[in-house]
């Protein structure tokens, strides 16, 4: 078992992967990209995924990419580094050309990087048991956060004052006080015995995990009524839960250092994570 590189189809170490300094991704962040959680050596939600990084493509105007060629070496890649669990990155960029903001003229071929690494679940594991730490953050990215691009230096400057203090993860609120999403997962909240969850749109990612849960609700007596919220009044839910590829189903336990609810794991975000083990748990069985 080990970490493997797939750089333009030629599968090697990661450490040997190296992309030119003309390359856009580099120079720009022109790239999108895509995270599989790898569950017993199987990629889950892979027809989710690839549909996404379709979006993605599309709405940045790269030229079209065939997907099927792509997702062959996405599973050779992985059956090569015999990882059974853990993640499978891909991205891509527009590709190498000298540096100039319009798009190359003509094309050039895009970059396509594939990595497969094991993932240790361990430390996130905990914290979904226990509840995980937060603090808030202004929500300082781009006006189309629903496109996955590796432009993501508002999440990480959200997300290291997170770790500066010790939380797991930056909540953010727009420049009207209202909740978008967090650093890299979905936020959902229960107040008054209700779920829910920021309403998609361009503000926040079209997040996996949260509309899987919003289909396994009904295994479970709740539903999702999408609204906007204050920061404020995400303080004061019963519950918040955060999702994601890795993290799954995490229950929040404080932001801000004020406590949610009673400061420990409540029914809705247990309910839900059982829901999600289950379905994980019939797809590696291959029931339906």
């Amino acid at each position: 078992m080990q970490s493997l590189a797939c750089l333009n189809g030629e599968i090697m170490p990661v450490e040997e992967a190296k992309v030119p300094i003309w390359d856009r991704g580099f120079l720009f962040g022109d790239a999108v990209y895509e995270m599989l959680r790898i569950y017993k050596g199987r990629a889950w939600l892979e027809r989710e995924h690839f549909e996404r990084l379709r979006n993605s493509l599309t709405s940045l105007e790269f030229e079209p990419i065939e997907l099927g060629p792509l997702i062959a070496r996405c599973w050779e890649t992985l059956a090569a580094s015999k990882v059974e669990d853990g993640t499978l990155y891909i991205q891509i960029t527009r590709g190498v050309a000298p540096r100039a903001h319009a798009f190359p003229d003509p094309p050039v071929p895009p970059t396509e990087l594939i990595v497969v690494r094991p993932y240790d679940d361990s430390a996130t594991a905990s914290l979904r048991e226990n509840g995980a730490m937060t603090v808030s953050h202004p929500d300082l990215r781009w006006k189309r956060c629903d496109i996955k691009t590796t432009n993501l230096l508002g999440n990480i400057l959200a997300l290291q004052t997170a770790k500066r203090v010790g939380a797991a993860e930056a909540i953010l609120f727009d420049s009207d006080g209202l909740v978008t999403e967090a650093t890299h997962s979905s936020v959902m909240w229960v107040r008054n015995g209700q779920l829910s969850g920021t309403p998609e749109g361009h503000e926040i990612l079209p997040g996996l995990t949260r509309r899987l849960v919003e289909s396994l609700l009904k295994s479970t007596p709740y539903s999702l009524s999408p609204e906007r919220v204050t920061l404020a009044e995400l303080k004061a839910s019963d519950e918040v839960m955060l999702f994601g590829t890795t993290i799954e189903v995490l229950p929040v336990n404080s932001i801000d250092g004020e406590p949610v609810g009673n400061g420990s794991p409540g029914a809705v975000a247990r309910a839900l994570q059982e829901a999600y083990r289950r379905a994980v748990g019939q797809w590696l069985h291959g029931v339906a």
